[in-house]
């Protein structure tokens, strides 16, 4: 782990437009009937009618067969995992905002139920504790609430990273009902995992039109709260893989949305 000070980290923000045609390329998402393992890939590119479209062959489109993906995709998946059944995905567009302010009350709380402590060095990292960051938001509010302090986490303005995730659809405009809700903001271990497959991630985003994680020096929010400092939290450097810790209201690093498929 390395301390993370004044190092901007922007997103590439990039509209979300992608045919009904690609609905029959896949089973729709949630859809039983087929094993896990061949439901879902690292690297599916999810759409918003339900239906997948492989990386793979996402690469062999036309130009106008691209423009129709622009126009439905909302996710690339980067955990397929056949034990627990269920996909997580990525959103397609990226932004930067404070974890959360200074006048929340989380701002000068250790949080100790979102901890997510890593062990090993950068790239080769492991964790325990909060490893599922779905629930986080509300973590926070559920500890205040028992210790006695203001549970102000229904203030969007005071928790802008967690609300940038949990309303995403105010983001990525392109979805539909079915995929409004869900969104959350990533724990450091689903972070990791994101970074383990990075460039097939980027590859997929960058044909929906979406953001990168890319290879710079770059420090991503997530949900996850620093064991030895109130106002701090941790975050992942997708340069190295490696995580780091800084101020809660820094605002200019990047966050990502994460939603899962079943």
């Amino acid at each position: 782990m390395k301390k993370f000070n004044f190092v901007k980290a922007f997103a590439v923000m990039a509209i979300m437009t992608a045919g009904a045609f690609f609905a029959g390329c896949a089973n729709p998402a949630g859809a039983g009937g087929s094993s896990y393992s061949a439901k879902y890939a690292v690297g599916d590119i999810i759409l918003n009618d339900g239906s997948k479209v492989n990386y793979e062959t996402a690469k062999t489109y036309t130009e106008s067969d691209l423009d129709e993906l622009k126009a439905k995709a909302i996710a690339v998946i980067f955990r397929a995992d056949t034990v627990s059944k269920k996909a997580l995905g990525v959103g397609l567009k990226h932004d930067t905002r404070a974890w959360c302010t200074i006048d929340a009350t989380a701002y000068s709380t250790i949080i100790t139920t979102i901890r997510c402590p890593a062990s090993g060095d950068a790239g080769n990292l492991t964790f325990t504790g909060d490893t599922d960051g779905s629930d986080n938001l509300e973590q926070i509010g559920t500890f205040l609430t028992e210790k006695g302090l203001v549970n102000d986490t229904a203030e969007a303005a005071k928790y802008p990273a967690f609300y940038f995730a949990k309303n995403y659809k105010n983001t990525a405009t392109n979805l539909t009902s079915t995929y409004e809700n869900g969104w959350y903001l990533p724990t450091i271990a689903e972070l990791f995992d994101i970074w383990k497959v990075k460039a097939i991630v980027d590859a997929a985003s960058n044909l929906c039109g979406g953001s990168q994680f890319g290879t710079s020096y770059s420090f991503c929010w997530s949900s996850s709260q620093y064991a030895y400092n109130d106002s701090f939290a941790c975050g992942f450097i997708f340069y190295d893989g490696d995580w780091s810790v800084d101020s809660k209201n820094y605002k200019f690093y990047f966050v990502c949305a994460v939603r899962a498929f079943n």
